[in-house]
């Protein structure tokens, strides 16, 4: 019950997304406060509800694919009416908690999340292979509920570069998911960036957006300006060791079974760096305290 229910409502992933609402908190206020931990909370189970209800839009497709057949609701494990009823509980719930923490602004974004998740991403999946783009907007919510929560606006620009990372990252982490599942895709009838460009040049896209997401990476480390030394050349490393990790999708060498190698390593890259911009801001607020 309790691994159906992880499953269900993709815990893991779920999770994963709620820390960077925490991650922006910090890096806006510099410290710790407990309104993060309730916008965190709230974040983990908007991601949950949603998530959820994209399991009952999708369960046809998931028991036709490899890599999700085993899902409860694909599985016949659980009907579509439960997923439906644990998503709007799950739902309704992290409305409540977010306009107790930062008010009516949250509760937009979170019907936001949901309305461009489920009712327009969702079915856009099933028409275009580049879906990713319009659907990696979902991605900006969680650290902009963070730093709502913080007392802070988001139309500050060390928001708006934390943001731009956030967003320009989800397209080549999709890409090379697409790169391992392709075959699971095309058997659930969706479209792929691999069928509209073909292997090669989906590589070599995958590339260019990764360069990108450095280039936002070195914009949002500019604008928030690391005190510590450390720190910088820590940060100088990781981007370094992203570059050196993009490179191989140019190697002629390259087969799709490594991009879970590089799927890893940019995402262990993207998370050191805000992790890194994270101590940094903690680190100032206590040398000003």
């Amino acid at each position: 019950m309790i691994k159906d229910f992880i499953s269900l409502t993709k815990f893991v992933l779920s999770f994963a997304v709620s820390l960077s609402a925490l991650f922006a908190y910090i890096m806006a206020k510099g410290e710790i406060g407990g309104d993060m931990f309730l916008a965190t909370l709230a974040v983990l189970l908007v991601a949950m509800g949603v998530s959820t209800l994209n399991q009952v839009q999708e369960y046809k497709e998931d028991a036709l694919m490899e890599r999700t057949k085993n899902r409860p609701i694909a599985s016949g494990k659980w009907s579509p009416l439960s997923g439906v009823i644990i998503s709007i509980v799950l739902i309704l719930a992290s409305l409540a908690l977010i306009y107790d923490v930062i008010g009516m602004i949250g509760v937009n974004l979170f019907l936001f999340a949901f309305i461009w998740y489920n009712i327009v991403y969702t079915p856009l999946k099933k028409k275009s292979a580049l879906a990713v783009v319009p659907g990696a907007i979902l991605g900006v919510i969680p650290p902009a509920i963070g730093w709502i929560a913080a007392g802070h606006s988001l139309g500050e620009v060390e928001f708006y570069a934390l943001g731009l990372f956030y967003f320009v990252w989800q397209v080549p982490h999709f890409w090379l998911l697409v790169m391992l599942f392709y075959g699971d895709y095309d058997n659930g009838g969706y479209p792929t960036a691999m069928k509209l460009f073909g292997r090669n040049t989906l590589q070599k896209l995958t590339f260019v957006w990764l360069i990108f997401t450095i280039q936002t990476g070195i914009f949002m480390v500019s604008i928030f300006n690391p005190a510590s030394s450390v720190i910088l050349i820590l940060l100088v490393i990781t981007g370094l060791l992203g570059f050196a990790s993009s490179l191989q999708l140019l190697y002629k060498s390259f087969e799709l079974k490594h991009a879970r190698k590089v799927f890893y390593q940019i995402n262990a890259a993207f998370l050191l760096t805000i992790i890194l911009v994270t101590i940094d801001e903690m680190l100032k607020f206590n040398a000003l305290s």
